[in-house]
């Protein structure tokens, strides 16, 4: 459920899915992968794999041949794999191979839908978009299931409006081909997160609507007669806004103060967070120099750089972005967000600044940041395989979930996969293994790093100092 907050989890909006947690398996310190965005995680959630090896960063990426992408769009990502990006086998393509069926249906963005079944273009598992042009809805959907979509008649015209219309066409799923994997991803409550805020009527409403889609897509499968083991998640947190600042200007007159020529550094949006691209040939000097301008800004909150020319008040890459991906961002800036509720996600929520472009749209709710409440996500597993009536303090994450989809259905390990096969949770699997938790300072900023074994996870991270409101800087925009 796309930016569904563990906080919003109660029994009059989420009766449902508050079953779900109190009968099932709960992680109590779930983590998204890093960055806490939408197609980042996606990725992730298909391959098993963490950003640094997917290549796979956010919603708006940039290459020095290509130039920006735009990961919601299907040609955009199309285009970024043809150049090495998100290499790696997807779930649905290594569960095909070994004849398992698998279906993927997204009511995200067209590019989220397709960033976690792209195999399907070659027949390994189906996949249906709710939100997509009409060559990218059914991509090798088996003849018997599209007679069933095409009984339901067109798709709404409202995106918002898709969600119930994706649900019925996961019914026709189930109900006619029983697939062994099937992957649902719902664009709310993230859509009127974004445009409402958190604690809107839009936003309650938008999560009843989750809750009774979870519940009837378990019961389609239930009233097949087979088991059903069900895993729920999201791809981040949210915070709620405090002001959204244009940044284009300040980043351009960083860039020129360093001494780098028009376009030397590339900066691409993504709500909480910001990635910065050098000039491929760009010297270590200049980079350090915009490293360390931008780390000084009032709404800047931890910064990660290249471990070359990293500053002593920014966070090495490598502390966060496992891998050797070559499309790892030069800097990853992340928004101050308030240090209240450091501790994780609660109601109120928390606050954070939102970066954009120049000219382009505020949100009224934001993610991307690393305070816990933009990392924490909700991770309950219910169903025969898993533990009954069970919460669990290990931390955990997207690439853990691909890793135990695959072995629940193939009863084998994911080679190679970043993540690990979540044992605890399993009925026949032993406790949980010790987590080591690790607190780094640099400045005022601190990040918290989780170990379990090699797993690394990052569970959020801090500035000391609350936000000043008052003067930022000069394109400030306040939001209602």
């Amino acid at each position: 459920m796309d930016g569904l907050r563990p906080a919003a989890l109660n029994a009059t909006d989420t009766p449902f899915l508050s079953q779900l947690a109190g009968e099932g398996f709960t992680y109590d310190h779930a983590v998204a992968t890093f960055p806490a965005l939408t197609r980042a995680n996606a990725a992730t959630l298909a391959t098993g794999h963490h950003p640094g090896h997917t290549g796979i960063f956010g919603n708006r990426l940039w290459h020095h041949e290509l130039g920006h992408i735009d990961t919601a769009d299907v040609e955009d990502v199309r285009r970024f794999r043809d150049v090495g990006a998100m290499s790696q086998a997807t779930i649905e393509e290594r569960l095909s191979r070994l004849g398992h069926s698998t279906v993927v249906i997204g009511n995200g963005s067209a590019g989220c839908t397709y960033l976690l079944n792209p195999g399907s273009d070659a027949g390994h598992g189906a996949r249906i978009a709710s939100v997509a042009t009409d060559s990218e809805v059914h991509r090798s959907v088996p003849p018997n299931v599209m007679t069933g979509l095409e009984d339901l008649g067109p798709r709404p015209a409202s995106d918002d409006e898709a969600l119930e219309w994706a649900v019925a066409a996961g019914v026709v799923s189930i109900t006619t081909n029983a697939p062994d994997l099937l992957i649902f991803w719902s664009g709310q409550p993230d859509t009127a997160h974004h445009h409402t805020g958190l604690t809107s009527a839009a936003s309650t409403e938008a999560l009843r609507r989750v809750d009774q889609a979870v519940r009837t897509l378990h019961a389609a499968v239930l009233d097949t007669g087979r088991e059903c083991n069900l895993i729920l998640t999201a791809d981040h947190g949210f915070c709620a806004t405090i002001e959204s600042l244009e940044l284009t200007e300040t980043l351009n007159e960083i860039a020129d103060r360093a001494g780098l020529p028009p376009n030397g550094f590339v900066p691409t949006f993504n709500g909480g967070v910001i990635f910065g691209y050098f000039e491929p040939g760009t010297a270590l000097p200049l980079r350090a120099s915009v490293a360390s301008q931008i780390v000084e800004q009032p709404w800047a909150g931890p910064v990660f750089c290249a471990d070359a020319y990293c500053p002593a008040d920014a966070f090495p890459l490598s502390l966060a972005v496992g891998g050797d991906s070559p499309f790892t961002p030069d800097l990853i800036i992340t928004m101050r967000a308030d240090p209240a509720d450091q501790a994780g996600p609660t109601d109120p929520p928390a606050r954070a600044l939102h970066a954009r472009a120049s000219g382009t749209q505020a949100y009224s709710g934001v993610h991307g940041t690393v305070h816990p409440a933009d990392m924490r996500i909700p991770l309950i597993l219910h169903g025969p395989a898993f533990k009954p009536r069970t919460r669990c303090a290990a931390p955990a994450g997207p690439a853990d979930i691909a890793a135990t989809a695959y072995k629940l259905v193939t009863g084998a390990l994911l080679d190679d996969a970043d993540g690990r096969v979540l044992t605890e949770s399993l009925h026949d699997g032993g406790s949980a293994l010790p987590a080591v938790e690790r607190r780094i300072d640099r400045g005022d900023a601190s990040v918290t790093l989780s170990r379990i074994e090699d797993r690394c996870y990052l569970l959020g991270g801090v500035s000391a100092n609350r936000i000043s409101t008052s003067a930022t800087v000069s394109q400030i925009r306040t939001v209602p």
